[in-house]
Order: structure tokens, then C-alpha cells, then sequence
């Protein structure tokens, strides 16, 4: 009879919960895979809450916004009806480790109005009338850490928003001046193009850390090869959706110049180092639009500095 009753009340509540459309989350673009990661979250939690997920339309949506306020995240989610926001949960969590239980409470929290049978839970039952639905009510509860591993010393990591710049554009490359006794070479400016290649981790609002590679060939009368690889960082002068920026680098780099085949001087590998000044349209979103000016020096060989190939760029690039 026990087990009886209790399959009654399944399928009762079944009958009479609610269908939630689980709408895409709102700043989940710190990985790849974050937001199909973040949604599956988020259906398991209307589950939990005698509640069926839905991805097609209904009249009760589930937005979730996730954004960052220092080193914690902030995870808002909201219950919507009609366009009206009738429940909220926020919870906030010192760790990208500790998501899924934030996720979980700020969505119980905005679905905590609805029971399995469909009526809000804080209406009251007059005999008169039957139930008489109450004021809206916004709950926010504070989040549920997980236990800390003792052995873990480090610090917990934040989320960092990952870019791949991809550009073209124009560039002005130069040589050095090369004499011996049989051959006597002036420093040459040539045209050429050039192709970027960047991952772009932006580690706070102001800062990144930047891996970039620029590879110029000229199209003058003498073949020329010039790439730099470089390892620094971006300074952002605002956090505004147009940002300009500026950067400095340091590495490696390497260099082919038909103009020094008779002189044996034609190849070089050795030091590298540049700046670079530019601005980024659309830097809210997940994909950006960066106009770019770059310098790079390199030096043929570890231990001279007389021997400096340079060049100036002008780019513009695709992040994403």
C-alpha cells in the first residue's frame, strides 16, 4: 500500500509540474565548452526541483547571467513569466570548482515559489475563495562552499576569457647596413605583408597575457622573410566595449633576406622583442574586431646587437 501511495504521488506530480524553458546563459563564454557545460547544470537543477526543463518555449523561462567580481563569480538566476521577473536566486562562489553548487541554490532559489502541484507555495488557502496567490517574492540564499582539501595550497583559479587573433595587413621592413672588404650592402626599406597570429588571455579587466606571432614577406625585388614570436602582455586603458590597448613583448625570432646572398649574410635566427599600440571593438563579446599597430626588432645572432632587422605592421584582426 506504502509503495502504492507513493507512485499516486509521482504521477500527481508529475501531472502537475511545470515546464521551465532553460534559456542560453549570459556570460558562460569563459571556456568553450562552458556554456553546453552550464546549461546541462542548470537542467539538472529544474529537475531537482520536481520541475521539467525544456528547451522549446513555455511560460516559465529560467535566465541565468554568470559574470565576475574579482576574484569570485557572481551567478544570478531568474524565473520569468510574461516578461516579469516573479523569482531570483544569487549566489556567489570563491571558485570555478564550486559552479555547479551555486548553479544548483540560485536556481532553487528562483523556482522556490513553484511546488510540484503547480501553485505557489506562498499563497494562502482561504476556505472562501481557495487559494489566494501572495506578493512576489525574491529569495537569495547565501552559497554552500565545499570542503577544502587540506593539501591544497594554492590559491583557487578564476575564470580567464581566452581569445585566438587571426589578422592581415600592411607592413614596412628594414635590414641593417653590411660592409667587409668584398661586399657593401645599405640598409634597404622594403613593403611587405604581414599575417598575426595571437592567444590573448585576459587574466583581470586591465591586463593579458599575450603569445603573438608576426610573419612578414615582403613583395619588393628581393625576397624577404622576417617572424618574430613573442611572449608579454596588453595593458587595457579602459574596460569599455571600444578598449585601446598597449604591449611589450619578448622572444625569439627569425629572418631571410635575399639581399645579403652574396655576402652569406641572407639568414638569422636570434633575439626579439616588440610593442605594439591598437584598439578592440566589441570587447564584451565572445567575438572581437582589434585594429592593430605593431614594431619588432630582431638581432642576427645572441651576443651583437649591430646586426637589427625591423619592422613596422599594421593590422587588422578577427578574436575569437
Amino acid at each position: 500500500m506504502k509503495k502504492l501511495f507513493t507512485a499516486l504521488l509521482s504521477v500527481v506530480a508529475m501531472a502537475f509540474a511545470e515546464n521551465v524553458q532553460i534559456l542560453e546563459p549570459s556570460g558562460a563564454e569563459f571556456s568553450t565548452d562552458a556554456p553546453q557545460v552550464v546549461k546541462s547544470i542548470l537542467r539538472s537543477a529544474v529537475s531537482q526541483t520536481g520541475n521539467t526543463p525544456v528547451e522549446s518555449s513555455a511560460d516559465v523561462q529560467l535566465r541565468t547571467t554568470l559574470s565576475t567580481m574579482g576574484s569570485s563569480i557572481v551567478v544570478v538566476v531568474e524565473q520569468v513569466k510574461n516578461g516579469t521577473v516573479v523569482g531570483s536566486g544569487r549566489q556567489k562562489t570563491p571558485s570555478i570548482d564550486d559552479l555547479d553548487v551555486a548553479i544548483d541554490d540560485a536556481v532553487k532559489a528562483a523556482l522556490a515559489n513553484l511546488d510540484a502541484s503547480g501553485a505557489p507555495e506562498s499563497a494562502a488557502y482561504a476556505p472562501e475563495s481557495g487559494y489566494q496567490e501572495g506578493p512576489d517574492v525574491v529569495y537569495v540564499v547565501p552559497v554552500e562552499r565545499r570542503s577544502e582539501d587540506p593539501n591544497d595550497n594554492f590559491a583557487h583559479k578564476r575564470p580567464t576569457r581566452n581569445y585566438v587573433s587571426y589578422g592581415l595587413g600592411m607592413a614596412m621592413w628594414h635590414n641593417y647596413d653590411f660592409e667587409d672588404d668584398d661586399y657593401d650592402e645599405d640598409m634597404s626599406w622594403e613593403q611587405a605583408f604581414v599575417f598575426h597570429y595571437g592567444r590573448i588571455f585576459e587574466v583581470v579587466p586591465h591586463a593579458a597575457i599575450t603569445i603573438i606571432n608576426n610573419m612578414n614577406i615582403s613583395f619588393g625585388s628581393d625576397w624577404e622573410w622576417h617572424e618574430t614570436f613573442l611572449i608579454g602582455g596588453r595593458y587595457f586603458i579602459s574596460t569599455g566595449n571600444i578598449t585601446p590597448y598597449v604591449g611589450l613583448g619578448g622572444g625569439l625570432g627569425i629572418q631571410t633576406d635575399e639581399h645579403y646572398d652574396a655576402a652569406a649574410e641572407g639568414f638569422a635566427i636570434g633575439l626579439a622583442a616588440g610593442a605594439e599600440l591598437g584598439i578592440i571593438f566589441f570587447r564584451d563579446s565572445a567575438t572581437q574586431l582589434e585594429l592593430g599597430l605593431a614594431w619588432d626588432a630582431l638581432w642576427d645572432g645572441f651576443e651583437s646587437f649591430d646586426r637589427r632587422f625591423g619592422s613596422g605592421s599594421f593590422y587588422i584582426a578577427i578574436n575569437y
